[in-house]
């Protein structure tokens, strides 16, 4: 079986199905490919069911990668921008502390709605279609799908997403097509996950949470530094503040590098404030600032000394061993390398009339909103660049994006 279409889209996560969706709404032959039996899978997941799907601190600075390319990107699609693109196919948002989320506190609610406003746009749909190879030849490419099946198009969108959630259909066949279409693809690491940690005592500390600050290190230089709920876990951290730092850790045991983490257990005390209150209560009433199974595991490391037992609460030292893997990461850090790709457009540099989007990208951001935005971001370009050359083709059914 071949089909022909003008535009072909492989993959209905964030980026493919908003992309689907404005060339539809321009009238654009354009049918989109998922290997799944459903779209929109990992975007239920995303914000702990929430779908943090924006967030109105948007920055370059929110982003691992290129930011270079990410400002300009940003540069184009703010939040603002965003916002009213969710509220044009229908959905209400909204905010707390600047993060963005369906009003209805469904993350069904964005990929349920982009479905609805791409079929209503006449977008077709291919599931249990996975895309194996593809060729470029004489103007057109050939998807080759696993089945057996191809499809024919002048115009093709690679927004098959990343390497993380295997259960929640993440994959490394959109890398494949990447590269076999000589684009240059990075290593690839787990982001936004937990870290393993050497040591016996994190079976006694799981279920523990607390306030502190998380300070990462690399060959004993400090790499980066977050605060927040650190969670205590049975083989190791977690915790937003953890998966902050997640990628740069990745990146030094990739590189051989002794990762350590120092935790803070009790930022609101200084030492000296430490010092003052066990000297006042003694190590007994340790319980009184921290969680008792914490207190505890401090008291048998600390043994009598009262300057251990502060060292430990100011610089709990971490031997970081691995991340928790892409399994249980939210998104891959890595990927295509960005000045392949044209920033204003997501057009590849090497090949004519193909686009690639969101986590294909060696582009990750925070916790926050910030990779669905990005993602967003670069289907909205990506849309405009080929509605565009539609027009300049003479295809009266075409409209702007």
């Amino acid at each position: 079986m071949e089909e022909y279409h003008e535009v072909v889209i492989v993959g209905a996560g964030a980026s493919g199905l908003l992309c689907g969706y404005f060339l539809g709404k321009a009238g654009m032959d354009t049918v989109i490919l998922e290997k799944n039996a459903s779209a929109g899978r990992k975007l239920l997941a995303t914000g702990n069911g929430r779908c943090n799907f924006t967030n109105r601190h948007m920055s370059e600075k929110c982003f691992y990668g290129d930011r270079d390319f990410v400002r300009s990107v940003l540069a184009q699609v703010d939040t603002e921008k965003v916002i009213r693109i969710f509220e044009e196919i229908g959905m209400l948002h909204r905010e707390k502390d600047g993060y963005c989320y369906p009003n209805s506190g469904q993350a069904s609610a964005p990929a349920s709605l982009l479905i609805e406003a791409c079929q209503e746009n006449g977008i077709l749909f291919r599931f249990d279609t996975e895309a194996r190879r593809v060729i470029h030849k004489d103007g057109e490419y050939v998807i080759h799908c696993k089945r057996g099946e191809r499809y024919r198009c002048r115009t093709l969108v690679l927004a098959a997403g990343g390497r993380a959630g295997r259960t929640i259909g993440g994959s490394c066949s959109g890398y494949k097509l990447c590269r076999s279409l000589f684009h240059r693809v990075t290593s690839l690491y787990p982001g936004l996950t937990g870290l393993q940690a050497e040591g016996g005592e994190w079976s006694t500390l799981a279920g523990v949470r607390l306030q502190g600050q998380v300070s990462l290190l690399l060959d004993g230089r400090l790499a980066g530094q977050e605060s927040g709920e650190i969670q205590l876990v049975k083989n190791g951290i977690s915790g937003i503040p953890v998966f902050q730092l997640c990628r740069l850790a990745a990146e030094g045991l990739d590189e051989g590098k002794r990762v350590t983490c120092e935790l803070d257990l009790c930022p609101a005390m200084s030492t000296g404030q430490l010092d003052d209150w066990l000297s006042c209560h003694g190590a007994g009433k340790l319980s009184g600032i921290v969680h008792t199974k914490l207190a505890e595991v401090l008291r048998d490391k600390a043994g009598h000394s009262q300057e251990a037992l502060i060292h430990l609460m100011k610089q709990y030292e971490v031997r970081i061993l691995d991340t928790f893997g892409f399994d249980r990461a939210q998104v891959t850090a890595g990927g295509v390398v960005t000045y392949e790709v044209e920033a204003d457009t997501m057009q590849s540099r090497l090949r004519e009339r193909l686009f690639i989007l969101g986590e294909l990208l060696d582009v990750d951001g925070m916790c926050g909103g910030y990779n669905l935005h990005f993602a967003w971001s670069t289907a909205y370009l990506c849309a405009k660049k080929i509605t565009e050359m539609g027009k300049d083709q003479g295809d009266a059914a075409v409209s702007s994006v």
